[in-house]
């Protein structure tokens, strides 16, 4: 069942991105797409869940994918639902609602333990540096709350406090989580 789903994550992010390239077509921007942190987080879960398929990966990798996607969704649900990102809604759904849910109830069923969870705040922290520095040079940025041109740097600080803030949480939670849930399923199971 648990390769099941995470070859599900797979093809249902692999069919997000193909739906993406052929309904925006000439639209379609690969240096703007894959500044999206919805897109880099989805792929990261897609390859992450495809080598679970053949091999264990490292719970320490498995633990990031699922805060990348974790808060992926939830940015979506507090911040961006009903505003335009300009995502078709097929893969609007799979990237933001579908996959985050999938990745995070794969977590729950296949649980493990990690150590360092502050380690998997680099590549959000990396993330934003990057949107921060490129914004201004090609004048765009992938979120309107990252972007200062609308309501300054203020509100861009205080939004980006509460997605950390967001990020530490559930950095920490599904850390524990897996820790605990790990350890039941070891006593359980050596009880059989």
């Amino acid at each position: 069942m648990i390769k099941l789903l995470r070859m599900a994550v797979f093809l249902l992010v692999l069919s997000a991105e193909v739906y993406l390239v052929v309904v925006l077509g000439d639209k379609f921007q690969p240096a703007n797409h894959f500044s999206y942190f919805t897109v880099l987080s989805n792929v990261f879960a897609a390859v992450v869940a495809l080598l679970g398929v053949f091999n264990p990966v490292s719970p320490q990798i498995r633990g990031a994918a699922v805060l990348y996607m974790g808060t992926t969704g939830i940015v979506y649900w507090l911040l961006l639902r009903g505003i335009d990102v300009q995502t078709p809604a097929y893969a609007n759904w799979v990237l933001h609602t579908v996959v985050p849910i999938l990745v995070v109830v794969e977590w729950l069923l296949a649980p493990e333990k990690t150590k360092r969870w502050w380690i998997w705040l680099s590549f959000p922290l990396a993330y934003l540096v990057y949107t921060l520095v490129r914004g201004p040079i090609v004048g765009w940025y992938p979120y309107p709350f990252m972007d200062p041109r609308q309501n300054g740097y203020g509100e861009v600080l205080l939004t980006c406090v509460f997605v950390a803030v967001v990020f530490g949480v559930l950095a920490y939670v599904i850390s524990w989580a897996g820790n605990k849930l790990a350890q039941k399923r070891s006593v359980f199971l050596s009880h059989d």
